[in-house]
C-alpha cells in the first residue's frame, strides 16, 4: 500500500503516462516483485493501475473526432448530472455518458455548452449531437489550472450541443433532496452555506463569497469532509448510545456496539448526501475502517488507517490526487496525527486524566491540544493554499480558533437536525422550516465576518514563486531540527538543514547587489485574445489586457493579475491597449483599477490614456517606440509597440492588417521606426488579412507568437500563414496550442519557453485529442 500510495501521489510530476507496450511487462514485474520487495511491487501496481484507468477512460464507448480540430459532429447519450453555470443564452452542464461498460471501469463525463436550451434538470438522459473539442484550458503561471481540475473529474472531454433529444428521467435522492430544498433555502441569507453543509451542493456559493472562504482560511468548513462526518458521528454515537442504555440497559458490548454500527450507517448515508466528493471519502473510510477495527477489537496506530485511506481513496479513483481538495484533506489529517501523536502532548493530557480533579485541569490540555492543531494548519495548510492559490490569509489562525469551535458544537448538529426534521415534514406533505431558520440565525456572525474580511489589514498576501519555495526549504529544515535527535549520529541530517536554508541566505542578499537580469517576454494565453507583459528587473509593462465576458469574468482577473503575483511583479509602468476590441480591451478597467498609477497609453476613448502617437522613451535600459496610424479605424488603428535593448528587439502589433503593414514599412523606409525585430507578436492572430510576404520579410523575425485560442471560430492562425512564416526558416508558437509561451532575452539572443513543454511538463497538461488521455498530441 505504501508503494502504491506514494507512486501514485508523485504522478503529479510525471511527463507522460507509460505506453500500452509496457503494461504486460508492470504487471509481471510488479507479480515477481511482491514478496521480495512489495514497495517495488505496489509502485508498479500504481503506474499500471493510472495507465490503465486512463485508457478506460478514455477508450470506452464514447466516438472519438479523427483529429484534435476535428468539427465533426457525433452522438453521445448521457445523464445530466450537474448544471454548471447559467445565463440568459448559454447553459453549461456536465454529463455522464451512458454506455455498456465493465464493472469497475470509471464513469466518463463531458462537460457540454448549450445555447437555446430546453428546461433541463438533473437526472434527466437525453441523446445529444455535439460539436467535439478538447478538454484544454488556458495554461499560465499562478494561474487556475482548469485542465487538470477537468481531469480530476473525470470530464474527458468538452462540446457544443447542436441538436438534443429527451429520453427519461432517471431518480436520485439526493438530487430530488437539492431540488426540493434549493429554492426554500434561496430565501434564506445563509441559505447557500447551509446547503453546502447539508447536501454538498455549493451551487448557490456566489464567486465573491467564494473568494471571502478562501481569505479566511474558512473554506473547508463549507466543504464536507472529516470534520462534519466526525461531528454526525459522535453525535448520532451519543444519542442512540444514552437511549439504548436508559430504555434497554445491558451489562454487554450489545448496546456500545449497536450504537457505534448505527453512527457509521448515519455518516455513509451523510457521506452519500454529500456526494461522496474526495474529502468526504477520505473521511468515511477513515470513520468506518476505525468502527470495524473497534467492532473486531483489532489494534491499529493512526498512520496505519490513513495508509489505509489513502490507498482506498487512490484505488478508487487515481485521478483525485489532481484534486486540489484532496491534497488539502489529506494534509491536513497528516498535521492533526502529528500534533496528536507527539509523545509529550500524550503525556500531558494521559497525566491530565489521572491526576486532575478539577473540571479546568482536564479541560486545559485539550485546549492546549486544539491550539496546537490550528496553529499548526495554519502555518502547512497556508505554505499549500499559497501554493495552490497563489496567497495566503495571515488572518485565518484566530478565525478558525473562533469559527471551528462554533460549527462543531452549533451549526453543524443544528443544521442535520433541522435537516431531519424537515425531511420527516416532506415525506407528510409539511414544510417544516422553523429549525432551518434557527440554524440560519447561528450563521450570521460568521456571515458578517466573511462580509468584513476584506476590511482586515492585509487579509490577504500573495506569495510570488520565489518565496513559497523559500518558505518550503525553511519548514523542512525546522522540521529536520525539531523531529531528529540532537546526538552526534545525526550530524549528516543537521548539515541538511544548514544547507536547506543557505538559499534563504543568497535571496536576502541579492537585495544588495545591482540587478543585471535578462528582460523576459511573456505572451499570456488568454484564449481568442491578446495580453503580453514585459518585465524587467523586477518591473514590467502590459500590452494588451484579453478579454471580458459579462460582470463577472475577466482574462485580467483570472490570468494576467495571478501571473504578476506569481512572478512577484508589483510595479506596473505602462498599459498599453492597442484598440477597442473585447479580446484586446476587454479586461483594461481591471488592470487600470488594480495599478492607478500606471501610464496608459491608447486610442481607445473608454480609456483615460496619453493618445498613441509617435513617440520613444526609455525604460529599464530598454527604448520603447510606439505608434498608431491615426488615418485608419478599427484593426488598422492598432497601437504598435517595438521593445529594443540595443541588440535585439520585440515587436508587438496589435490587430494590424495588410494596409497599416504598408503603411508602417513606409515608416520603416523613411527611419522613423525601425520594423526589423528578432521576436514578432504575429498580426491579428495570424488572419489571411495581415502577415503579408512583404511585411514578414521588412521584420524578419527570427521567432514568431501567435496569440490565438486552441480550436477558435476564425481558424486562426491560418494554415497558408503559418506556411508563409514558415518557409522563411521562422519558428513559429501558438498560445492555444502550447500555453504561455515566456521569451527571455539576454546577449545571446531569444530563448523560447512554453507552459507544456518546458515550464510545466506533466502529462495532464500536454494536448489531448477529444477523449483521448493515453496518446496525446
Amino acid at each position: 500500500m505504501l508503494g502504491f500510495s506514494a507512486t501514485l501521489l508523485s504522478a503529479m510530476l510525471w511527463p507522460s503516462l507509460p505506453p500500452l507496450v509496457s503494461l504486460p511487462f508492470l504487471c509481471l514485474g510488479a507479480i515477481v516483485l511482491t514478496r521480495r520487495a512489495p514497495i517495488v511491487s505496489g509502485a508498479l501496481l500504481a503506474v499500471l493501475w493510472l495507465t490503465g484507468f486512463c485508457l478506460l477512460l478514455s477508450r470506452q464507448g464514447v466516438p472519438v473526432s479523427q483529429g484534435p480540430f476535428s468539427q465533426e459532429p457525433i452522438q453521445v447519450r448521457g445523464e445530466i448530472i450537474s448544471l454548471v453555470s447559467q445565463n440568459r443564452d448559454w447553459l453549461s452542464l456536465d454529463i455522464e455518458v451512458d454506455e455498456k461498460k465493465l464493472i469497475f471501469s470509471p464513469k466518463r463525463r463531458l462537460r457540454l455548452s448549450w445555447q437555446a436550451y430546453e428546461k433541463v434538470e438533473v437526472g434527466q438522459v437525453w441523446s445529444f449531437k455535439i460539436i467535439p473539442k478538447t478538454i484544454s484550458s488556458v495554461l499560465n503561471q499562478g494561474g487556475y489550472n482548469g485542465q487538470k481540475q477537468l481531469l480530476s473529474q473525470h470530464i474527458v472531454g468538452k462540446g457544443r450541443i447542436i441538436e438534443a433529444k429527451f429520453i427519461e428521467s432517471r431518480y436520485s435522492l439526493r438530487s430530488h433532496l437539492i431540488e426540493r430544498l434549493s429554492p426554500e433555502l434561496s430565501h434564506l441569507s445563509q441559505g447557500d452555506i447551509l446547503l453546502a453543509l447539508l447536501l454538498g451542493d455549493k451551487s448557490l456559493i456566489t464567486q465573491d463569497k467564494w473568494q471571502d472562504l478562501r481569505q479566511t482560511g474558512t473554506g473547508h468548513l463549507v466543504a464536507i469532509s472529516g470534520l462534519h462526518l466526525s461531528v454526525v458521528c459522535a453525535w448520532f454515537y451519543a444519542i442512540s448510545f444514552f437511549s439504548l442504555c436508559y430504555f434497554a440497559p445491558t451489562f454487554g458490548r450489545r448496546n456500545w456496539a449497536i450504537s457505534v454500527v448505527f453512527s457509521g450507517l448515519a455518516a455513509l448515508l451523510y457521506a452519500y448526501l454529500a456526494g461522496f466528493g474526495i474529502p468526504t471519502q477520505r473521511a468515511i473510510v477513515m470513520i468506518l475502517l476505525i468502527i470495524f477495527l473497534s467492532l473486531f477489537s483489532r489494534f491499529s496506530t493512526t498512520w496505519d488507517r490513513l495508509l489505509f485511506a489513502l490507498f482506498v481513496v487512490l484505488l478508487i479513483d487515481p485521478l483525485s490526487c489532481l484534486s486540489m481538495g484532496f491534497w488539502l484533506s489529506f494534509c491536513a489529517l497528516c498535521i492533526i496525527i502529528l500534533t496528536i501523536d507527539t509523545p509529550l502532548m500524550t503525556k500531558e493530557i494521559t497525566l491530565s486524566v489521572t491526576q486532575e480533579s478539577t473540571l479546568w485541569g482536564r479541560l486545559k490540555p485539550k485546549l492546549w491540544q486544539f491550539w496546537a492543531i490550528q496553529w499548526r494548519l495554519t502555518l502547512f495548510l497556508g505554505v499549500l493554499q499559497a501554493i495552490l492559490f497563489g496567497g495566503v490569509s495571515i488572518h485565518s489562525l484566530w478565525i478558525n480558533l473562533l469559527v471551528v469551535p462554533w460549527f462543531s458544537f452549533i451549526v453543524i448538529p443544528l443544521a442535520i437536525l433541522s435537516f431531519v426534521i424537515w425531511c420527516i415534514g416532506l415525506l407528510i406533505s409539511q414544510s417544516w422550516l422553523g429549525l432551518l431558520q434557527m440554524a440560519d440565525w447561528t450563521l450570521k456572525p460568521y456571515a458578517y465576518l466573511l462580509e468584513h474580511s476584506a476590511d482586515l489589514p492585509a487579509y490577504w498576501q500573495v506569495t510570488p514563486d520565489r518565496l513559497l519555495g523559500l518558505t518550503f526549504l525553511v519548514i523542512l529544515a525546522g522540521i529536520v531540527w525539531r523531529y531528529l535527535p540532537r546526538e552526534r549520529q545525526y550530524w549528516q541530517w543537521h548539515m541538511l538543514m544548514t544547507l536547506l536554508l543557505l538559499p534563504m541566505g543568497l535571496y536576502a542578499g541579492q537585495w544588495f547587489q545591482p540587478r543585471s537580469y535578462p528582460w523576459n517576454v511573456h505572451l499570456l494565453d488568454v484564449g481568442q485574445g491578446l495580453a503580453v507583459v514585459v518585465e524587467k528587473d523586477g518591473r514590467a509593462l502590459i500590452y494588451d489586457t484579453g478579454a471580458s465576458y459579462g460582470e463577472d469574468f475577466s482574462y485580467s482577473e483570472r490570468v494576467i493579475i495571478p501571473f504578476l503575483h506569481y512572478r512577484g511583479l508589483n510595479e506596473i509602468d505602462y498599459i498599453f491597449v492597442s484598440h477597442s476590441d473585447n479580446d484586446h480591451a476587454g479586461g483594461a478597467s481591471s488592470l487600470i483599477e488594480r495599478f492607478p498609477m500606471a501610464t496608459r497609453i491608447s486610442d481607445v476613448s473608454s480609456i483615460n490614456a496619453k493618445p498613441c502617437h509617435i513617440k520613444q522613451k526609455e525604460w529599464q535600459s530598454l527604448k520603447l517606440h510606439w505608434v498608431a496610424q491615426q488615418h485608419f479605424s478599427g484593426n488598422n488603428s492598432s497601437c504598435v509597440l517595438r521593445i529594443d535593448d540595443g541588440r535585439h528587439s520585440v515587436l508587438l502589433t496589435g490587430d494590424i492588417e495588410a494596409q497599416a503593414e504598408q503603411a508602417l514599412m513606409a515608416l520603416n523606409e523613411s527611419s522613423v521606426l525601425k520594423l526589423e525585430s528578432q521576436l514578432l507578436i504575429a498580426p491579428h492572430h495570424g488572419s489571411r488579412t495581415s502577415s503579408t510576404q512583404a511585411f514578414i520579410q521588412a521584420v524578419n523575425p527570427q521567432i514568431a507568437l501567435f496569440p490565438a485560442g486552441l480550436e477558435n471560430r476564425y481558424g486562426f492562425p491560418k494554415a497558408d500563414v503559418l506556411n508563409r512564416y514558415q518557409a522563411l526558416g521562422i519558428d513559429t508558437f501558438t498560445t492555444g496550442i502550447t500555453g504561455q509561451i515566456s521569451v527571455t532575452i539576454d546577449e545571446n539572443g531569444p530563448i523560447v519557453k512554453t507552459y507544456r513543454q518546458d515550464l510545466a511538463p506533466f502529462w495532464y497538461n500536454r494536448l489531448f485529442r477529444f477523449g483521448d488521455l493515453i496518446n496525446p498530441e
